[in-house]
């Protein structure tokens, strides 16, 4: 037999509390008498009452709830930096709600619309090129933000992330390291993604005064990294290394190397971006590069509620990236 929902009303009788008192302890205030909060919070449980999120988002003109968009949920990246702000939000009291914008600026516009008219308090965007209208929109709503997965002090939002030019650099100046002079890169679009876009200058500053990189815009999934691959070896001058701006393309990659009878790292160097789960455990490992993704869930969705709760600044911060050396590069001097 399912057990009869409470009222917050029925537990206001039974505790011999006014609906107020019972409120406030449900939501949380600090300055509820332990007693009493002890008292409601036992009478709430035995009658089977939970707050209502709308009724609270109407009364109170706060829901507790922060907005995400993202371009996809496709790839383990996305999911561990999603899971960092879940779990944040929910330590802090708050609840996550998620949207996928398919890397498209109108859809993530409409997305932010409708999470709006469900009471969003503030929103975490990924990356720093969106619609002129969501923005305007936000500021006329007056809804906190903050842009992950770049950091750009300059930006007029707050972003918390990294420096995808800096760090694409780092990863060419690696090979050039490992004496690796002639270089295919393999990225996902150039359109759908402005750190895609980072990275790439990243690459040609790198590459200043030296060889040029071959460039191969493919789409952003193990296929699109098995086409790069294809590509890349019909270069009449293959080159010795192929760095992917993306595990995913990687993956792709040395699939198709590998298909051929081509052996990593001795017939050709591979290198990723982003450290997937599985990037140590592939044959061989995957020399690749760490992003903070959760450090950089958990320090989002911290500042927004800062902002929500305190009204404090929300700070632009840096998150540091790592390369990892595995076996997937050689050195050729």
């Amino acid at each position: 037999m399912v057990k009869k929902i409470g009222t917050i009303r029925a537990v206001a009788r039974d505790t011999g509390l006014s609906t107020a008192t019972v409120s406030r302890v449900m939501n949380g205030n600090p300055k509820v008498n332990p007693d009493m909060r002890t008292r409601v919070l036992e009478a709430a449980k035995r009658l089977n009452y939970v707050p209502n999120p709308a009724a609270r988002a109407l009364s109170t003109a706060k829901s507790k709830t922060i907005a995400a968009i993202i371009p996809s949920i496709e790839h383990s990246v996305y999911a561990k930096y999603i899971t960092a702000v879940e779990h944040t939000l929910s330590r802090l009291g708050y609840t996550l709600v998620l949207a996928i914008s398919n890397a498209d600026l109108e859809q993530e516009l409409n997305a932010a619309e409708q999470l709006i008219a469900m009471g969003a308090e503030a929103f975490i965007l990924t990356g720093a090129n969106h619609n002129t209208e969501l923005m305007d929109l936000l500021n006329r709503r007056a809804k906190p933000v903050v842009f992950t997965s770049v950091f750009d002090a300059a930006c007029g939002v707050p972003t918390v992330g990294y420096d995808n030019r800096q760090i694409a650099f780092d990863a060419v100046t690696f090979l050039q390291d490992h004496g690796h002079e002639r270089i295919a890169v393999a990225h996902g679009p150039h359109h759908e993604s402005d750190r895609t876009v980072s990275r790439c200058k990243g690459v040609l500053d790198a590459c200043l005064g030296k060889t040029q990189p071959r460039f191969v815009d493919v789409a952003l999934s193990v296929e699109g990294g098995r086409d790069a691959a294809r590509d890349i070896l019909t270069a009449s001058q293959r080159p010795t290394a192929i760095l992917c701006l993306s595990d995913v393309l990687a993956l792709g990659v040395m699939f198709h190397l590998q298909s051929v009878g081509m052996t990593i790292p001795d017939d050709m160097s591979v290198m990723g971006f982003d450290n997937l789960d599985w990037a140590k455990e592939s044959h061989p490992s995957l020399t690749t590069i760490d992003l903070p993704a959760t450090k950089m869930g958990q320090v989002a969705a911290e500042s927004v509620v800062a902002r929500l709760e305190r009204s404090s600044t929300i700070a632009s911060v840096a998150l540091p990236a790592q390369i990892i050396p595995r076996k997937s590069v050689m050195k050729t001097t």
